[in-house]
């Protein structure tokens, strides 16, 4: 594992997943998300598979274009928001962006890390 940090938050990128947690107060515009996906090819080259985890340990915004440009990127296999504070409407939003099927939310990091890893030895 290794932990790459941005101006906005911090990167554990492990072998098949990355788990993302951005700093407070911060806003998520297309700029800082093309940072974050020059993160993910650089560390998940070619047709690598991978999982998502944001960890919202901190509150933050999104700018609703940045799911538009992410459900392009077919390498991204699931997505897993931790939601430990209880910011269940950022969950109900972000959720309809993604298929159901591939989309959960968990309240503690160890069961999305379980969930991504299961996920991704189950999908071809």
């Amino acid at each position: 594992m290794t932990i790459q940090k941005l101006d906005f938050g911090s990167f554990q990128i492990y072998p098949n997943m990355i788990i993302g947690e951005m700093y407070p107060g911060v806003h998520i515009d297309k700029d800082k998300n093309q940072l974050i996906l020059d993160l993910i090819r650089s560390n998940f080259p070619g047709n690598t598979p991978f999982g998502y985890i944001s960890n919202r340990t901190f509150n933050y915004s999104i700018d609703p274009m940045v799911h538009h440009i992410n459900r392009e990127f077919l390498d991204l296999k699931c997505f897993a928001l931790v939601d430990p504070n209880g910011i269940k409407p950022m969950a109900a939003i972000e959720s309809k962006f993604f298929n159901k099927e591939y989309f959960q939310t968990f309240h503690s990091l160890d069961d999305a890390i379980e969930w991504v890893k299961s996920f991704l030895s189950s999908t071809p």
